[in-house]
């Protein structure tokens, strides 16, 4: 039986189902059909160009129904998947075309769509134009995303996760060229929306207890920005100005009093409520130049300069019971208020230029610059009140202000040698240079009566880090259907986070293709080794077993055939397979061990294989069809088991075995010159070798009208 939603909702059989899918399917197709039917052919000749006031039309249109049954848990299947039943459209587009200049308010316009309905995205696509005098792009989209997973933490095991998201996010730009083909002078207009609403969850900490709440996620960002570009002196040139708005207003709150995630102690919460508001903008302009000279020497420039500022605050407020012995304290009152602020100036300049010393050697550099400093103040202030108890009312008062100077510096030289149509060579070198300085101050007050006196502690920090990396790549050509790629990347990585050491990194990458007649084969391996010191500070003997570096080795092999014995028939299947290790040193906080810590590390393991097979037939000129199988299988960690956690050591390997398989299958009748009907089925089978309880199995057969309007369209 197969539910329009989800297994809760009055069940319909698969025949009543598929019927009503055909109703649809028929009703709209008979009405497009009966305007076709009725409008007058401008052209009677099959096959001859459809005109509309001068343009001509083309036109695929494909609207259906998918249908589903699934079985197992939805939320892991939504939080893949999110396919839903009902009414979707697929890839549909409508084009005008005139001759060039001749079209009274645009020459060319193309509509598209695709995904709406019951995907989980969809989008829509304009792009029209006018030859001399204007060009503007629109595309809108839309994505229901959903992440309700469980997780081995969760209080109550198999229940939903208490981080979890259901939020739809639409986004879209607009562009507009003036005078595109101008090469003098051209102007640019633009602006884009981005907006993020829904619901969800996550946890917040309290009396020594975890809070389930409940989150309400809105945000929303317009931008809007002009410019223009053309060619001065030689020189390809453009210069651009935006600006963008951003605000959120999400909130967290409690429905009931809660006991929190430890039902064993007294801490529970019995109101609770959060908002943070925020409001910022940001200013931006960029320059970009480009110029070759006498055909051997590039150059290339771009300047790119933005202030960003944000206005936050936070109120918090909440009423409870703390976790003191041996009853709990009600907590009648407990509210937070912040109130911060930031500002972001940054340079970023890119400067590259390339020369071509003979026909076989070039030789390229490209140096960038980034310089950036956030400045930021915040004040805090908490007061709370017990009904009982040694203190009954405290005030906490609290403000920094910070100033976070960066600065780095990258240079990258390149050289490339054509020994032959055969072989060619790329050498290169890259260089960074990093400083960072950071000072400020920290003052704080917590009294119970009368005003007391802050303490304000002053913060200074300066950091400089530079590294080398080494690239090198050939291309090779043993004969002349066969070519083979290699390159490589050797040397220090700058670490995001100051504190931490460079990374030490080694990426390898081979390609292979070769092409026999109607066979190609493709081959590829990956290696990524990454390694990061991380000796901790510690005022305790380290054991000697543990090796203090984490690193991570990840190995990847794909190969792939393609076979096109004729026309009609072509046949393709590959198998990827990947092979990653991570190891990072731990320390866990218990109770005997010396200096309160074990140590041990932290394992992950990775054996993916993924198989796929395709194959298209059109056995008669009205029949085609379609038929794949995908799986995918991750053995993780094998016969490998964490050890029981001691005051010597805590040694954890996790994995995430499982299994996905997807077949699917698909007819496509033509019915006329103008009509396809597509038939299909999909299926989903997910196994989670850990937890079961994730399983789940999708049935999601669908059905479908393409349309074709316009002469040249239907001669598929």
């Amino acid at each position: 039986m197969f539910n329009q939603e989800n297994n809760t909702k009055r069940p319909v059989t698969l025949r009543g189902s598929l019927f009503i899918g055909l109703v649809i399917i028929g009703i709209f197709a008979a009405g497009a059909l009966s305007v076709l039917a009725q409008t007058p052919s401008p052209s009677p000749t099959p096959g001859a160009d459809v005109m509309w006031h001068g343009y001509k039309v083309t036109s695929a249109t494909e609207i259906g129904w998918r249908f589903r049954k699934l079985s197992g848990n939805e939320n892991t299947y939504r939080s893949d998947l999110n396919y839903k039943a009902g009414f979707r459209t697929f890839d549909s587009n409508l084009l005008l075309e005139s001759e060039s200049g001749k079209g009274k308010y645009f020459d060319s316009l193309l509509i598209s769509n695709s995904g709406w309905g019951s995907d989980p995205s969809g989008s829509s696509r304009v792009n029209m134009e006018k030859i001399g005098f204007y060009k503007f792009n629109a595309d809108v989209r839309r994505v229901t995303y959903f992440n309700n997973l469980y997780n081995f933490v969760n209080p109550v095991p198999f229940a939903n996760s208490e981080h979890s998201s259901n939020i739809k996010h639409t986004f879209g730009d607009f562009d507009l060229t003036v005078l595109p083909q101008d090469e003098t002078i051209r102007f640019t207009l633009g602006g884009s929306f981005n907006n993020t609403n829904g619901s969800g969850g996550t946890t917040d900490r309290f009396f020594s207890d975890e809070f389930a709440i409940i989150t309400n996620t809105k945000s929303r960002s317009n931008d809007l920005r002009f410019g223009a570009e053309g060619k001065l002196f030689g020189f390809d040139w453009g210069l651009s100005q935006g600006f963008r708005k951003f605000t959120d207003r999400s909130t967290g709150f409690l429905d009931a009093l809660s006991q929190g995630n430890n039902p064993t102690n007294q801490a529970r919460l019995d109101t609770y409520f959060r908002s943070s508001p925020i409001n910022g903008d940001v200013y931006f302009t960029q320059f970009h130049a480009h110029r070759t000279f006498a055909e051997k020497f590039d150059f290339t420039a771009r300047l790119i300069y933005s202030s960003a500022s944000s206005h936050s605050s936070r109120v918090q407020t909440m009423t409870g019971r703390d976790n003191t012995n041996p009853t709990g304290i009600l907590v009648t009152s407990d509210g937070i208020n912040v109130i911060a602020n930031a500002k972001r100036p940054q340079t970023r300049g890119d400067l590259g230029i390339t020369y071509a010393a003979t026909d076989k050697f070039r030789i390229s550099n490209t140096f960038s610059f980034d310089q950036f400093s956030v400045n930021g103040d915040e004040m805090f202030e908490e007061v709370w009140t017990k009904a009982s108890g040694a203190t009954l009312r405290s005030t906490t008062q609290s403000s920094a202000y910070r100033v976070h100077s960066y600065r780095r510096f990258v240079n990258t030289i390149e050289g490339d040698y054509q020994f032959s149509n055969a072989v060619a060579l790329h050498l290169g070198y890259r260089y960074t240079k990093r400083d960072v300085n950071n000072n400020g101050f920290d003052r704080s007050c917590t009294f119970t009566t009368g005003v007391c006196t802050p303490t304000t502690t002053p913060f200074v920090e300066s950091e400089t880090n530079s590294t080398n990396a080494l690239i090198a790549g050939m291309k090779i050509k043993p004969v002349k259907n066969w070519t083979i790629y290699w390159d490589l990347e050797h040397g220090l990585a700058d670490n995001v986070f100051t504190r931490v050491e460079n990374y030490k990194y080694t990426n390898f990458r081979v390609r292979s293709r070769l092409q026999l007649k109607t066979v190609s084969f493709n081959f590829s391996a990956m290696s990524k080794d990454n390694e990061n010191a991380s000796l901790p500070k510690a005022t305790v003997t380290l054991p000697s077993t543990v090796n203090y570096i984490t690193n991570t080795r990840n190995r990847y092999y794909s190969g792939t055939v393609d076979w096109e014995p004729m026309t009609n028939l072509s046949f393709s299947t590959g198998y990827n397979y990947r092979h990653l290790t991570s190891y990072t040193p731990i320390a866990v906080p218990i109770s005997g061990a010396p200096g309160g810590y074990a140590f041990g590390f932290s394992q992950f393991f990775m054996r993916d294989h993924y198989f796929y097979f395709d194959v298209t037939a059109k056995p008669t000129n009205r029949v085609s069809l379609y038929a794949s199988y995908r799986i995918n299988r991750d053995k993780g960690q094998g016969n490998l088991v964490s050890s029981p956690v001691s005051i010597a050591a805590a040694n954890f390997i996790t994995s995430y075995p499982m299994q996905y398989a997807s077949p699917e299958g698909r007819v496509v009748f033509r019915v006329s010159r103008n009509v396809d009907w597509n038939i299909g089925y999909q299926y989903y089978d997910y196994k989670d070798a850990q937890t079961p309880f994730m399983n789940y199995r999708a049935h999601l057969p669908y059905t479908s009208l393409r349309i074709y309007f316009g002469g040249r369209a239907a001669d598929r």
